[in-house]
């Protein structure tokens, strides 16, 4: 695919494998939404756009020259989904996802947006995720005006969630999880980098994750996937447990064991295989 800056505009043409929807509502990112005229407006590294498809060619607008490099990187344009695609027909339990997880790609997320974000997520649904990060940005993110008059909020930094009490947090909808929000803010405010961890192995960076309050397995394998880069990384909350049951273990809860042998098997991208079980379960309601 060829992708370039054009007036105002990130030009993506020739998108192979990239189903702009698909991809922004499901469930991997909070700061998407599909507005009346189809078009979806986002915010991610602190900037809102409005992406428009038309005869093959995706336009991101509201944008900067540099912003290419920004918008590549953060919709993974330079991976070949579809050779992982062929990887997932071939197996038999899983090519029935393929038609509800086609065009997925795994978005690059700013790792505190994405850390709090999941956070927010523990026992927690699409909709009510987003509404919780919309109300924490427009309490304590900057206000951006947009050329149509329109206004969005970035999302808060570390210095600012952690000058937070709990009290408010709690206000703002976070409920039990107000406490691990703010202990983590003010730790990475006060100096924690979760960039390093993009170079540790898996296994390192995820012990590094467990060592917040607040983060549990899922949460963790969600901040490494989405926003670190670990493509083998496989959250599993309740829903993907019941998924993997009713396709690969024919109705009974596998073991701990199991489950990491699956995703051992299911190789290096297993986190975006993953993400295609997902989106079949959650649109067929596998395993309710």
């Amino acid at each position: 695919m060829d992708i370039y800056y054009k007036n105002g505009s990130v030009i993506i043409e020739n998108a192979q494998n990239f189903n702009v929807e698909r991809s922004c509502l499901c469930g991997q990112a909070f700061r998407f939404s599909k507005q009346r005229d189809g078009s979806m407006f986002g915010i991610a590294f602190n900037k809102g756009v409005r992406i428009i498809e038309y005869n093959g060619i995706i336009e991101i607008q509201n944008c900067e020259e540099q912003d290419v490099k920004l918008w590549s990187n953060y919709f993974d344009l330079e991976r070949d989904y579809g050779q992982i695609e062929k990887i997932i027909l071939d197996d038999e339990r899983l090519s029935v996802c393929v038609p509800y997880g086609s065009g997925i790609r795994i978005f690059k997320q700013e790792p505190f947006e994405a850390f709090i974000s999941f956070i927010i997520s523990a026992n927690n649904n699409i909709k009510r995720i987003s509404g919780i990060v919309e109300k924490l940005c427009a309490y304590c993110g900057e206000k951006k005006e947009l050329e149509n008059g329109s206004h969005y909020y970035t999302f808060p930094t570390p210095e600012r969630l952690a000058a937070l009490s709990e009290e408010e947090l709690f206000k703002l909808g976070t409920g039990y999880r107000a406490p691990y929000i703010v202990k983590s803010a003010r730790r990475i405010a006060d100096g924690y980098d979760l960039l390093p961890l993009k170079n540790m192995p898996i296994e390192s960076a995820r012990k590094e994750l467990l060592s917040f309050s607040g983060v549990g397995p899922k949460v963790a394998d969600c901040i490494l996937l989405f926003s670190l880069g670990f493509t083998n990384a496989f959250p599993i909350d309740v829903w993907m447990r019941r998924a993997l049951r009713e396709l690969f273990f024919d109705g009974r809860e596998p073991s701990k064991k199991e489950l990491e042998s699956l995703n051992l098997r299911l190789g290096e991208y297993s986190g975006i295989v993953q993400q295609y079980i997902f989106n079949y379960a959650r649109e067929v309601g596998l395993g309710k």
